[in-house]
Order: structure tokens, then C-alpha cells, then sequence
């Protein structure tokens, strides 16, 4: 897993591409994993823990409406998140990720335990993906890492 976050930076530092993060369900996490490794200083940007629908309405702006229709853990919040987020930290590239991790969220037949929801904002544009992982709440949040990061590369 590390040598995949550290290429993951390596690619970002050689197109000189700077990263702002939104997480919710991984709590920091992803952002943890970037700081383990050399040349973060240089791509990293900054990031906001968004674990609570109060500071994802109040700090990112996402409408209230959307998280009562949506929920929390939706496309919709996520791709708010990243586009919101480039307000509060100049970067290039703006991602988000919200989930279910473990029981008690906002889960239903169509969106199991495991759900994870990943936007990117890069030149203009949101990309908006979904994954379904399975195993303990941190196997979920470890795998939701590096599926952030690969859909940062699919984007750019």
C-alpha cells in the first residue's frame, strides 16, 4: 500500500498538481497516509475532517435540503463537497469522500454497509464515483483510501 501513495505523490509532484481533501467517513485517514510520505509538503495543500452533517452544511456549505433528500453518505453531498471546498483551499485538484463504514449511518438495500462515495474537481469539472467494499470498518476505510487516490488518477 505505501508504494502505491508514494507513486501516487511522485505522479502529482512531476505534474506539479497540488491536492486539497474533503473526508468524512475516513476521518483523515487519507490525509495521514499522504503526510507518511517524501514530497507531500509539496502537494499537499490542506484538508477538512467533514465527519458531521453540521460541518459539512456550516463550513462546506452543503445545502441542508440536499443532505435531508440525499443523506450525508450520497453522490450528491460528495460532489458538493470537492466543488465547495476549492472556496476554503487554492488547489488544483479538490477531492471528497464520504461512506458507510460500519452500521448506524444512513444504510438501505441499495446502499449497503461498505458504500463509499469519491468526487473530484479538477479544471472545472466533478467527477463522481462509488465503490462497494467489504470487511471490518477499517479494512473499508484503509481501501477507500487508495481508491481516493486512484480516482484522482483517473481524473488527471
Amino acid at each position: 500500500m505505501h508504494a502505491e501513495i508514494n507513486a501516487f505523490v511522485k505522479t502529482l509532484q512531476q505534474k506539479k498538481l497540488t491536492l486539497a481533501l474533503a473526508e468524512s467517513v475516513t476521518c483523515g485517514m487519507a490525509t495521514h497516509k499522504l503526510a507518511t510520505c517524501k514530497g507531500t509538503s509539496e502537494v499537499l495543500a490542506g484538508s477538512v475532517i467533514c465527519y458531521t452533517p453540521e460541518v459539512k452544511k456550516k463550513l462546506l456549505k452543503v445545502p441542508a435540503a440536499t443532505i435531508d433528500k440525499c443523506t450525508c453518505e450520497s453522490k450528491q453531498v460528495t460532489e458538493i463537497l470537492s466543488r465547495n471546498l476549492a472556496k476554503l483551499i487554492k488547489a488544483d485538484i479538490h477531492a471528497a469522500i464520504t461512506g458507510l463504514a460500519a452500521k448506524g449511518g444512513s444504510e438501505t438495500k441499495e446502499k449497503p454497509v461498505g458504500t463509499i462515495f469519491f468526487s473530484v474537481s479538477y479544471k472545472n469539472k466533478t467527477y463522481g464515483f462509488r465503490r462497494l467494499f467489504r470487511g471490518s470498518p477499517q479494512t473499508i476505510k484503509e481501501k477507500a483510501c487508495l481508491e481516493l487516490y486512484r480516482s484522482i488518477l483517473k481524473v488527471i
